[in-house]
């Protein structure tokens, strides 16, 4: 009995043990899968994670504390993939540039590049953009002399040592309503568009002269070349540029190809004055390269500044508003659809094909276009309906107090010097591929200058059930509609702003998330033309895609070669290059397909504050893009590449480079185009590490075990062998 209690003892104390050995074990296995994942993260060059908070926070000036001025652009200075900030000084007399340091998460200004005004001139926007096409980034200013009735402008080149020339290249004055930048003859050089002051009842161009081995020549003023219907004769129709106005650069028709939106001013020059718009589509005649009048219209009474954007994602630009019923009635956020041909088919196809829904012809035109084969097929029957009936179902129009709080829009920041027009700024934050909107809204009762940032949400609307703002009250009729919603959790960052007086999405540090640069009032001092900057970091995690694009000018191949003997070669990233078009299509996880389209670059005047490259959210996905045009502005039949295949969390670069021969005029085709892709690690890579090499232990694991257990089965066949074999002996 002593015996077997003694057996039974130990018995508990080995399964203690047991259990405490587990335990050990499993700690270790938590420690080492920790320092795996750590591990992983170097091996694929994850940086640790900055910020563990969920959602928006205030990351603060980053650099920027001391900034006597305003941001006024965005480019890359130095071209290493990494955006720069542009800024005109409180005084207008000088501009800086402040250069991103990755290593120290922090803008550093540059002691070379730094602008000041001639005598007598104040800046009052600026350009950045390779004018003299030599593959590094040049500066296009827009200055107040004394006279107030026009703008001076000149050109400050960028040298490969990262400064400027210290002599400008001047260019004829225009109008007090600012120049938009465009391409207007096809050879992928940044032209102007705008009025003379001696003959501000048409519109002329300045078209771009410089060389990179000649840098003397300038500008030369033409008249715009826009022709009628049948395009050989000049158009008599006049559009007087509104002061100010929102003017774009941008493909409208589908053939990704840059066309002319132009806001006119129907009566004296002024904000708040009656706005109309032309959109001018581009030709394809290299020999005749112009604009041919397609639409035009009156805009909505109240109307601010328009933006640009694919909202419902159907593979065409919308144009985006907001506007006021006066000084005291209510607010709206306006969006104008594109109307064009739709796809040929948005189901996934399958063994057997597409089935029905294939390209059709009617009278020899076509009515969709083929995902597989062309994107870019020019739809001449495209429309805009900028009607407010409540019938039109054509535009959206969200009332403002049925979304926020306030019932104001800031329009217009008045408290400059040269009041500018507040739009609404638009970018996928939480990458689902349907832009949203940050505004600047006013309270009720404002106290001052009191103002509030909101972030509003893409939603689709309810399929059933009540009405939601800016929807149609049919549910029949709510099919791909879609409106806002205020975010108003994790958001305390924003909450706390009263004072803001601009905002814009902005990657910070090329994360591939959409954060937010916002400009508000100095909290001492004086507060014409001084703001003060303030990031907020977009720590939201959305189980989701982007893709960022950036297409050059083509001024280099792959690098450019030095000017002078003794310099490097350098990378053609920093040309600002307006009017490329994306368009792709990509498969949701339930098999249908969603097209999409992005401008790059659309608008220049009235600082802006466009990136120089495309941002686009994927949404969910398990595919890779399947068809990615890129569309430029050389006038030829075939203006865009397609590429196939394009992985999701990734910037595309395209450097549509073409040889030249005698004479200066670029020959070839995109086949000369150089293509770089760039991952951007997720993540999850870790994670997935992880999970895999576990898989692959248990796996490992398993087969170990069957090979013992088939050894120990052998080894008793063997056995029963061998004793069978010794009693037949017997």
């Amino acid at each position: 009995m002593m015996k077997q209690r003694y057996n039974n003892d130990d018995h508990q104390s080995w399964k203690k043990r047991r259990r405490t050995n587990s335990n050990l074990w499993l700690l270790c296995l938590a420690v080492v899968i920790l320092s795996f994942i750590d591990r992983t993260n170097a091996l694929f060059g994850l940086p640790t994670k900055r910020f563990r908070y969920e959602g928006l926070i205030d990351a603060g000036s980053l650099g920027l504390e001391g900034l006597n001025g305003q941001v006024t652009a965005f480019g890359d200075w130095n071209a290493d993939s990494a955006i720069d900030v542009f800024t005109i000084s409180q005084d207008g007399k000088s501009i800086n540039v402040y250069i991103w340091d990755h290593t120290a998460f922090k803008f550093v200004q540059s002691p070379l590049a730094r602008i000041t005004a001639p005598r007598g001139n104040t800046f009052v926007n600026i350009v950045p953009a390779d004018f003299n096409y030599d593959g590094k980034l040049d500066v296009l200013a827009m200055m107040k002399g004394d006279n107030a009735d026009q703008l001076e402008m000149a050109v400050w080149l960028g040298t490969q040592e990262g400064s400027v020339a210290p002599s400008p290249v001047l260019l004829n004055a225009s109008t007090s309503a600012q120049p938009i930048t465009l391409d207007v003859t096809g050879n992928m050089r940044g032209d102007l568009l705008g009025h003379l002051p001696t003959s501000s009842d048409k519109l002329s161009i300045w078209r771009n002269a410089l060389k990179p081995d000649n840098s003397t020549e300038g500008f030369v003023v033409e008249d715009a070349p826009l022709y009628n219907a049948d395009g050989a004769s000049k158009s008599t129709t006049t559009c007087h540029l509104a002061n100010p106005h929102s003017s774009a650069f941008i493909d409208l028709n589908g053939d990704c190809l840059a066309d002319l939106f132009l806001v006119c001013s129907e009566s004296n020059w002024g904000w708040g004055s009656s706005s109309s718009y032309q959109i001018w589509t581009a030709n394809k005649d290299s020999k005749k390269p112009g604009y041919t009048l397609a639409r035009q219209g009156k805009l909505p009474d109240g109307a601010g500044a328009l933006s640009f954007a694919d909202m419902d994602r159907d593979g065409t630009i919308d144009v985006v508003f907001p506007s006021c019923d006066g000084k005291s009635g209510p607010c709206y956020i306006n969006i104008a659809y594109n109307r064009q041909m739709p796809l040929c088919s948005e189901k996934r196809d399958d063994w057997f094909g597409v089935g029905p829904g294939g390209a059709t012809l009617t009278n020899s035109t076509q009515t969709c276009r083929d995902t597989e084969y062309n994107l870019c097929t020019a739809d001449d029957s495209f429309s805009f309906d900028f009607s407010t009936d409540p019938s039109n179902d054509k535009m959206a129009r969200i009332p403002l107090a049925d979304v926020v709080p306030e019932n104001k829009l800031l329009l217009s920041d008045d408290l400059l010097s040269s009041p500018i027009p507040v739009p609404l700024a638009l970018g996928d934050f939480n990458r689902d591929g349907y832009p949203d909107l940050a505004i600047i809204t006013i309270p009720t009762r404002a106290r001052g200058d009191e103002t509030h940032l909101r972030l509003l949400e893409s939603v689709p609307c309810n399929a059933k059930g009540a009405q939601q703002p800016g929807c149609p009250s049919d549910p029949k009729n709510r099919h791909r509609k879609r409106t806002f919603k205020m975010l108003d959790e994790d958001v305390q960052a924003i909450d706390a702003m009263t004072d803001a007086r601009s905002a814009v999405f902005f990657d910070l540090d090329e994360d591939g998330s959409l954060d937010l640069l916002v400009q508000r009032l100095p909290t001492k001092g004086q507060k014409k033309d001084q703001r003060s900057i303030t990031f907020v970091q977009n720590n939201f995690f959305y189980d989701a895609f982007f893709l960022k694009a950036m297409t050059s000018n083509g001024a280099c191949s792959s690098y450019c070669d030095p000017s002078g003997p003794g310099k490097d070669r350098y990378r053609p990233w920093g040309v600002n290059y307006g009017g490329a078009s994306y368009k792709f299509t990509v498969l949701d996880t339930n098999g249908i397909r969603r097209p999409q389209q992005v401008g790059q670059l659309a608008q220049t005047a009235y600082r802006s504050l466009l990136l120089p490259y495309a941002y686009f959210g994927l949404g969910r996905t398990n595919n890779y893009v399947e068809s990615l045009f890129v569309g430029v502005t050389r006038r030829r039949e075939v203006n865009y590449v397609e590429l196939e295949g394009v992985i999701p969390n990734s910037q595309v670069v395209i450097l549509p480079w073409e040889p030249v021969a005698e004479g200066e005029q670029e020959m070839g085709d995109s086949s000369t185009w150089k293509r770089e892709l760039y991952v951007s690690p997720g993540e999850w890579i870790p994670w997935v590490t992880v999970v895999l090499v576990t898989i692959i232990v248990m796996l490992l694991g398993v087969v170990f075990v069957l090979h013992l257990n088939e050894k120990r089965e052998d080894e008793r066949e063997r056995k029963r062998a061998v004793h069978a074999i010794n009693f037949d002996a017997l």
